[in-house]
C-alpha cells in the first residue's frame, strides 16, 4: 500500500513535504507541477508531493480541502501577502496544478500502487475532487 490511506495527506511523503512547505514560495510549487511534464511516468514519491502541492494551491485559490493541515493555512496566510501572487498568477498556478494531478491520476506509480492495493476507485476519486476544486 503506498500510503496510510488514499487522501492527498495520507501518506509519509506528503507529511514530510509539509515540513518544508514554510520555506517554498510560488516558483518552487510551478517547479514541482512542471517537473511531471519532464518524464513519461511519475515516481510514487513524486506524486505524493504533486498532489500534497496541488491542495496548497487549491486552497490558495479558495477552494481548501476540508480537512486543512495547519501547515497549509500558514502558508496560504504568507503568501496572500506576496505581491507577486495576484488573480492571474493565481489563475496560471491552478491550471499548471490541474495539469499535473491530471498526470499523477493517469500515469503514475502512486497511480499503479493503489491499483495493486485496491484503492484506485477512491483515490481517483479524490484527485478528480481536487481537480474540480482547481478549477472552480
Amino acid at each position: 500500500m503506498p500510503g496510510w490511506g488514499t487522501g492527498s495527506f495520507e501518506n509519509e511523503e506528503a507529511q514530510i513535504w509539509f515540513a518544508q512547505l514554510k520555506t517554498l514560495g510560488p516558483v518552487d510549487l510551478r517547479k514541482i507541477f512542471t517537473a511531471v511534464d519532464e518524464t513519461d511516468y511519475v515516481a510514487s514519491v513524486d506524486a505524493s508531493v504533486v498532489i500534497a502541492a496541488a491542495e496548497v494551491v487549491a486552497a490558495l485559490t479558495g477552494a481548501p480541502a476540508q480537512s486543512l493541515p495547519q501547515e497549509i493555512e500558514d502558508w496560504v496566510k504568507r503568501a496572500a501577502e506576496l505581491p507577486d501572487l495576484n488573480d492571474a498568477a493565481r489563475t496560471l498556478l491552478s491550471a499548471q496544478a490541474r495539469h499535473a494531478v491530471n498526470r499523477v491520476r493517469v500515469s503514475s506509480e502512486l497511480k499503479d500502487l493503489w491499483l495493486e492495493a485496491d484503492g484506485l476507485n477512491e483515490w481517483s476519486t479524490g484527485l478528480r475532487d481536487l481537480e474540480q476544486r482547481l478549477t472552480s
